[in-house]
């Protein structure tokens, strides 16, 4: 009835309608990344200007760094969304004695035994547009003993 030419274009059109479907659904889902890039602990550092900047974030006189990221995400959206779960400790240096859009562990070291949480840090941007928008909220506290 249809010759072996017409069944394999067959084949093949639906193929790629189901590549093509399949593809749309995904787009602008979540992708999970690995949270050891140094592209994210770099994002990471960003975003220790607006934890300590932010009271409920972090109400104590000593800055907040960041130690290691847990978890990162990205979504394709207007843009790219990065969701991160990192966990910061409290530094030797003091918010009001360092400048937080430079502070780095080159200028700033850990504090022993300070104060240790995880942050979750949603990280927007639009480079086209020169757009970043940083947000940042505490999970919870992590023990002196914790291990992650």
């Amino acid at each position: 009835m249809y010759g072996l030419d017409t069944m394999s274009s067959l084949i093949f059109v639906l193929t790629f309608l189901c590549t093509v479907v399949s593809t749309q659904m995904l787009a602008g889902g979540k992708n999970e990344q690995d949270p050891n890039s140094p592209e994210y602990m770099e994002m990471a550092w960003k975003a220790s200007k607006p934890l300590n900047e932010n009271s409920a974030a972090n109400d104590s006189p000593y800055a907040m760094m960041p130690i290691k990221v847990l978890k990162a995400s990205s979504q394709v959206v207007s843009g790219v969304i990065y969701e991160f779960e990192i966990l910061y400790g409290e530094a030797e240096c003091k918010k009001d004695e360092v400048d937080l859009a430079t502070l780095q562990a080159a200028n700033c070291q850990l504090r022993s035994g300070g104060n240790r949480a995880i942050y979750k840090v949603n990280y927007a941007e639009r480079p086209w547009q020169n757009y970043l928008q940083i947000d940042v909220s505490k999970i919870r506290d992590v023990s002196a003993d914790e291990t992650l």
